[in-house]
């Protein structure tokens, strides 16, 4: 998914390079267009009105180019952030598969329940890194968001699920850092609230936090 991203903010780019040069060329075709006009005025009068023609012309294309370069240096920045972040987001999944893996590594992220469910706990953990990547891809609108409403409707309609939204949403919406983002956790919370219960021969989730539920 990272790799779809990237490819589609280097095609938008690269499209906005590519107008950028375009305007920047009729700038300069343009006197060669005006040298080509013929018409009924006087030998005085002509190369005043080419001038005056040409003056209008390179002013507005100059404008379009400047708004070109200013979209195209507005993208990249764009996209460095959404990189910086994808590059976050995939060192912390590494560190917390770590901490599945190994209890010892459990316990640096937090005070562990000594009698909390280890199963339960990597599965909350699991889910977190999941909701993560959800929420990455919605807002950069890779995942729109009727497909997020049936997979996280699909979700919560398990017990895993629903346990981690009851421990996770308050501490994931008070976090959001963006609208976007806002919006991501309102869906989860709507699809929470309409998924079916789960049947209770389903496993159980924790009745504690498990450790960072963070985005």
């Amino acid at each position: 998914m990272p790799s779809v991203r990237r490819r589609r903010g280097t095609s938008r780019t690269l499209v906005l390079v590519l107008a950028t040069i375009a305007v920047v060329a009729l700038i300069g075709a343009s006197p060669l267009a005006l040298r080509a006009f013929t018409g009924p005025t006087s030998r005085w009068e002509r190369p005043s009105f080419i001038g005056q023609t040409y003056g209008a012309a390179s002013a507005l294309l100059a404008v379009l180019a400047l708004i070109g370069i200013t979209a195209t240096l507005a993208l990249q920045a764009r996209e460095t952030r959404i990189a910086r972040e994808e590059a976050r987001r995939s060192a912390i999944a590494d560190l917390l598969k770590m901490a599945m893996d190994d209890p010892d590594l459990d316990a640096a992220w937090g005070p562990v329940p000594p009698d909390e469910d280890r199963t339960a706990r990597r599965q909350f953990v699991y889910i977190n890194m999941i909701l993560s990547e959800w929420q990455m891809s919605f807002e950069t609108k890779a995942l729109g968001e009727t497909r997020l409403r049936a997979i996280s409707r699909e979700m919560f309609s398990g017990h895993p699920g629903r346990a981690f939204w009851r421990e996770a949403r308050e501490v994931r919406i008070k976090t959001s850092e963006n609208r976007r983002a806002q919006r991501f956790h309102e869906i989860l919370d709507e699809e929470y609230r309409r998924a079916p219960e789960p049947s209770p021969s389903g496993s159980l989730g924790a009745s504690g936090a498990p450790g960072p539920f963070s985005p």
